[in-house]
């Protein structure tokens, strides 16, 4: 298991945690500056190799993002993991 998703697994069930407010950034190839931003609210589900977001587009479309595209995670503001150096 990747340390990515053991850190998401561990908010998402904490019942001390709020996942809306994990943030996370992730390599979105095509998007500018090939990084994009996800909010903990968007995310419907934590599979073994992806995060599942339901993409309100007009239709029932699910993205799927694996853990390995993952840049950097943040909860209540506060870096607590990151694959960017320095």
């Amino acid at each position: 298991m990747r340390t990515t998703h053991r850190i998401l697994l561990r908010i998402w069930y904490d019942p001390e945690c709020d996942f809306s407010k994990v943030v996370i950034g992730y390599l979105n190839r095509g998007a500018i500056g090939n990084n994009s931003t996800i909010h903990g609210s968007e995310i419907t589900r934590l599979e073994n190799r992806y995060i599942v977001l339901n993409r309100d587009s007009g239709f029932d479309e699910e993205v799927y993002i694996p853990y390995h595209r993952i840049l950097w995670i943040t909860y209540d503001e506060q870096m607590i993991w990151s694959r960017i150096d320095g």
